[in-house]
Order: C-alpha cells, then structure tokens, then sequence
C-alpha cells in the first residue's frame, strides 16, 4: 500500500502541469514496452502490443488489443481520468510594477478555493513557444522553488475579513515576485533564462502558479495523504500504474487521459473533443472491422469515468446524504445521480459491484444530499459520445479544489488494483 502512494507522491511532485504529466506517463509507458503512435501518421498495430498516443502535449491515450479477447468477442475496457486542476494562470501581460513591487497578473483556472491560495509559497511552471533556428519550438519548464506569495491583508487593515472570503481577483489575488529597483518587471526574464531561451524570443506561453510545498503523509500513521491535485491526477496516476504493473487483465482496453475538464472539457484535448471516437474508430478499422462490427463493438464496450468523489466531512455533516456516508481509506466510491451529473446506471453498477466483489476490492456509493446539487464529470459526456454503459467512480477525498487537498492513503493502492482487474 505504501509504495503504490510513494509512487503517486514521486508523480505528483514531478508534473505540476499536464505537459509534465504527459511526458512523466510517456516515460512510464515506454518502460513497459509501449510504442507512441502519431496521429499523422499511419498506423501499424500487433496484438499484445501497448501503444499510446499524445494530442497537443496536454492529452494521453493508451491502448492493447488483446488476442485472448479481441473487441468484436467483448468490446473495449474504457478507462477515462482528466489531470488538469483549478488554480490560476498567468495573463499574456505577466505582471505590473506598482507601489515598489512586481506583482503576476492571474485568471482563475476552473472552480478553485480563491482563500486556500493566499500567505502560501507558490512557484511556476509550464510551456513557452520561441522562435529558434528551426521555425517554432517550445520547451516546458518548472521552477521548482517558491518565488511568489499573495498576502492577506491583516485583520487590523481588513476587520472583517472573517466574516466572508470573497475577493477581487483583478486587484486582489496578485502575487509578489520581487522588488525591481528600476520599476521593470524581472519575472519573465527569469523565468526565461530557466527555460534556457532569450525573452526576445518567446512567442507565447502557458504557465500556472502551483503550491510549492511538496506532497507530505499526514496523520499518526500517515494514514493521510495531503497534496496539491489529488482531483483528478490521482485517479489519471493508478490508471497509468495500473496499464503498466505488468498485472492488467487480458482485456482489450483504452484509456484517455483528458485536459481542461475543471473548465468544461470543449476543447481539442477535452472529454466532448472527438478523441474518444477517433481513437476507438481507429483501432478497430486497423483491426480489420467494418463499421457495422464498430457499432457491436462499442455496444459491447464499458467506460469506467475516474474522477475523485467527496467524503463525508465531519464538520459538515448536514451537507452530506446521511444514508450512503462516504469516508477515506474504505475504497472506491461509485456516484450516482438520477439527472445524470455523473453516468452511473443501474446496470452499470451492478457491473462494478461484481468486479469489486470478485476481487476482494472494498467500494462505497455516494449520492448527492437531495437538497443539493454535486459536481459533474466526463463520464456523461463519454456516455452520450460513444453510447456506451458508463461507471463514474472515484477515490472520497475532502478539500476538494483547495490549492491543497487532502485524501486517504490506501485508497491510491484499492483504485489500482480496480484498474488492473477492469481493464
């Protein structure tokens, strides 16, 4: 149990962006035999073989076609997770000069808790795109030491400042960088100069601040682990650690690593792009199906939609369904919700149900309290997309969206092993 979460922690402190995350799944990949696919490219595909293939840098498929059971006999094992995370991104303008300090200009990325940012340590990583000698390139970087902080302004400036948490996210949330003695900004300079590029050459960027505190085990027994994006890099990790342990089932399975589900998924590397299709199509054109035997195939197929689940919190008990009580370390949870925030049908629990229970794999069920409404996922999305029976699951987390959240330890071991015999 511990080494599968050591494992998730080395992750997690390595890919503070999904263009890390890919790159850090591709490595893992590629270690376990899997050969990259291009998109543009013609496709040769063996049985048996892993393969995997990368959209624009932020989105990761994999997939093996099994010979033991190949689609048209039992469909695909689907499994989708997304790992991008709500936080803030910095603005083409970077940063002002004001009142003797060099403060970043942000937009909120996504559903974030604006209050869990401020008096942290915060660094930044990402992408920037360059002129070089070969046309356009671009390199990713990550600073990988704190360099900003946002204050809050002290109780005796702002007297009532525990009495809402709600800020100006233009004047307010700025971050200090530094201190110029000219009145220039320095921080892009800097930032270039890790990249190893000139300023004068960069085109365009995409950068994030994230929380510079490493990923720690918290509790007397570190049964608890506290970390930057637990929602959804944990469930995109065992999904990968799962295709890679050498322990998977015999199935024919794909799987989607998904970008910017935290602001809707309508983008090229989100769930509502044509991935899902054009990757599954694909494959089964290659394997010599017609389009008739796509259609059984996917009638055949299952999605397991991974995306974390909230538990119970103990203080906040009356937000909570008092019958279906969902808490950390006591394994996957299943979501339902009748109009259809997450896909889970009465079928398709019934399948996950089996699965758990064939495979010593203890699982929870959460549902909305009836006077409130939950989050949605990618797994209605990918239901309506392929037409197919669609799970949401996920591993109970609390804090969810906070710049730090906080989960259950062996719960990252459970969601693994769930993976491995699913798919």
């Amino acid at each position: 149990v511990k080494r599968e979460c050591d494992g998730f922690i080395e992750y997690i402190d390595r890919c503070h962006t999904p263009y890390h995350s890919v790159t850090y799944f591709s490595e893992l990949l590629e270690q376990a035999g899997a050969q990259r696919l291009y998109e543009d490219q013609e496709w040769e595909i063996e049985p048996d073989q892993l393969y995997y293939i990368v959209r624009n840098g932020t989105l990761l498929s994999a997939f093996r076609i099994s010979s033991e059971n190949m689609p048209l006999e039992k469909g695909f094992r689907i499994g989708a997770a997304h790992h991008d995370v709500p936080g803030f991104r910095i603005k083409p303008s970077v940063s002002t000069v004001d009142g003797g300090y060099e403060r970043l200009t942000l937009e909120p990325y996504g559903g974030l808790i604006h209050h869990s940012w401020l008096d942290r340590p915060l660094s930044c990583a990402g992408r920037i795109y360059y002129n070089s000698a070969i046309g356009t390139d671009y390199v990713d970087f990550d600073l990988q030491k704190p360099v900003a902080v946002i204050p809050s302004a002290a109780i005796h400036v702002v007297s009532d400042v525990n009495e809402g948490a709600k800020f100006d996210l233009q004047t307010e949330i700025r971050p200090f960088v530094g201190q110029p003695d000219e009145g220039c900004g320095e921080f892009m300079r800097y930032v270039a100069d890790d990249a190893g590029v000139d300023e004068a050459d960069i085109l365009s960027f995409d950068m994030l601040l994230y929380d510079a505190a490493p990923a720690e085990y918290i509790g007397i027994n570190e049964e608890f682990i506290s970390s930057n994006g637990l929602d959804d890099c944990e469930m995109a990790y065992t999904l990968i650690s799962a295709i890679t342990s050498g322990e998977v089932a015999d199935n024919s399975f794909v799987i989607f690593i998904y970008d910017h589900e935290e602001c809707g998924s309508a983008s090229d590397r989100g769930a509502q792009s044509s991935i899902f299709t054009d990757i599954t199509e694909r494959i089964c054109r290659k394997c010599g199906y017609d389009r008739e035997e796509f259609y059984r195939i996917m009638s055949k197929s299952v999605v397991f939609s991974a995306d974390m689940a909230h538990a119970a919190h103990p203080s906040y008990m009356q937000k909570s369904d008092p019958n279906t009580v969902v808490y950390l370390n006591k394994g996957p949870v299943l979501k339902i919700n009748s109009n259809q925030s997450y896909a889970s049908s009465a079928a398709g629990s019934a399948f996950f149900k089996k699965l758990c229970k064939e495979n010593g794999i203890p699982y929870q069920e959460f549902v909305n309290r009836s006077n409130m409404r939950g989050g949605r996922t990618i797994g209605p999305m990918l239901s309506a997309l392929g037409g197919v029976m669609t799970v949401d699951i996920g591993n109970p987390m609390l804090a969810m969206h906070s710049v730090r959240e906080f989960g259950g330890t062996t719960d990252i071991y459970y969601m693994k092993k769930l993976f491995e015999a699913f798919l």
